[in-house]
């Protein structure tokens, strides 16, 4: 795992001296599990104040983010994980999944790390441009451009939370579309592809329908936050 550089300018010099050290520890591939949780730990203190700290009560599943984004493979292998697929992260609101991702992203390196966007905000935007918007996300946007721009990783912010949306009349359901598009980009080029959702599997058939869910399910590798998960805005 590689990291990215962080901006020095609000951290203490012991975040920043701890930060160096676990650093170093990737480099010389010496990373393990406390290492990933303090690294954590630290970048949310940067991005979201000293107050933060992340909870025991989810080490199971930051144990399975630990083991995909760093190929641990005997973890991998324990919990059912294969690295090649993108991760589908199912828990109820509040439990830290979008924090979770946008903290394992600011360390990852550069060709790994992948964009995140939320799918009201893409709904609101096809509503507003129709099927280019679409397009960018998906299988028709490969051929127009370079492969250094469609092999982008994406992860799709609260999947299900989004409306029904229509564009000159016609009534779409966006985020539908975007999966089967980021499916056949899943099979025919690799691409990776994560979400964060406060669905079940039934309920996202229920909204989606079952192909949606089908592709879901090849595409992604499924970690559900427990109900012990507590909501951490409180």
């Amino acid at each position: 795992m590689q990291t990215s550089r962080i901006s020095t300018h609000t951290v203490p010099d012991s975040v920043l001296q701890e930060y160096l050290r676990i650093q170093t520890q990737i480099t010389q591939k010496d990373f393990n599990f406390d290492d990933f949780i303090s690294l954590m730990e630290i970048k949310g203190k940067i991005l979201y104040g000293q107050h933060f700290k992340l909870f025991q009560e989810d080490n199971h599943v930051l144990l399975q983010y630990y083991a995909y984004f760093t190929g641990d493979e005997a973890l991998c292998k324990h919990y059912d994980i294969d690295v090649n697929k993108g991760l589908f992260l199912s828990g109820k609101t509040g439990v830290g999944k979008t924090v979770h991702m946008k903290l394992v992203r600011q360390f990852l390196g550069y060709k790994d790390r992948f964009r995140m966007k939320a799918c009201q905000q893409l709904s609101l935007e096809y509503m507003d441009q129709g099927s280019p918007v679409l397009m960018n996300f998906g299988r028709n946007y490969v051929d127009y451009v370079d492969h250094n721009t469609i092999n982008t990783s994406y992860c799709f912010d609260d999947l299900g939370t989004e409306d029904e949306v229509k564009h000159f009349g016609t009534q779409t359901n966006a985020m539908g579309q975007v999966i089967l598009m980021r499916y056949e980009l899943f099979l025919s080029r690799n691409v990776l592809t994560h979400f964060t959702s406060n669905l079940t599997a039934d309920q996202i058939e229920q909204h989606y329908g079952e192909r949606v869910r089908s592709r879901l399910r090849q595409m992604c590798n499924w970690i559900q936050y427990t109900t012990e998960s507590t909501d951490k805005r409180k």
